[in-house]
């Protein structure tokens, strides 16, 4: 099933550091998890702290706390274990389930993102993106054996960040089977706009 390698072993510590020592700006991981009925929350705030520590650039902080806590309805967290990565605002980036496996390089390469506040995007998608005139919701669904899943997410991830009116989420489809089944997940990447109103399978 899915291995859940919590603790980083020194060679990816090291290769994590490395890559974080071309972090611009300052970025603040905040994970959600509450103590009952959350089978990976201690996962998710390990994983997250380890990779904290490689950085003085990243601060971590826990929101112990329900669905209906104000600082969970601020950020939209419905899912438990989940983190929002955000620079000096919210940009609406979101991780739902533990990125271990494949999406570890996702969670370090979205860091990235957020630290250089540049999502680097051709002119012509920049355009279109301003005229957006509704709030867009992309749920990314994936599972941390699947290759193509990572470009999809951090594809989402840059988008959120381009753009005030976007919200990107990684969602980890075994992690979270009720959306999954909701969603009709066989396959993934799969990516579902606005709730299912439009949908994109593969990268």
């Amino acid at each position: 099933e899915n291995e859940m390698p919590v603790m980083l072993d020194e060679s990816v510590k090291q290769l994590v550091s490395q890559r974080l020592t071309d972090m611009k700006e300052p970025v603040n991981i905040k994970v959600f998890s509450t103590k009952d009925h959350c089978l990976l929350c201690n996962e998710m705030l390990e994983l997250v702290e380890e990779v904290g520590k490689l950085s003085e650039k990243i601060t971590v902080t826990n929101c112990d706390c329900k669905e209906d806590d104000p600082e969970a309805k601020k950020y939209n967290i419905e899912h438990h274990p989940s983190l929002v990565i955000e620079g000096d605002e919210d940009y609406g980036i979101r991780f739902f389930g533990v990125p271990a496996g494949k999406e570890f390089t996702t969670l370090i390469e979205s860091i990235m993102l957020v630290s250089s506040r540049d999502p680097v995007l051709a002119p012509e998608i920049k355009e279109n993106l301003a005229t957006l005139k509704k709030e867009v919701n992309l749920k990314v669904f994936v599972t941390l054996q699947c290759p193509y899943c990572p470009a999809m997410v951090i594809r989402a991830h840059k988008l959120a960040l381009a753009s005030d009116k976007i919200t990107a989420e990684m969602i980890e489809a075994s992690q979270f089977q009720e959306l999954s089944q909701k969603f009709d997940i066989f396959g993934v990447p799969n990516t579902i706009i606005n709730d299912g109103k439009g949908s994109v399978e593969g990268l």
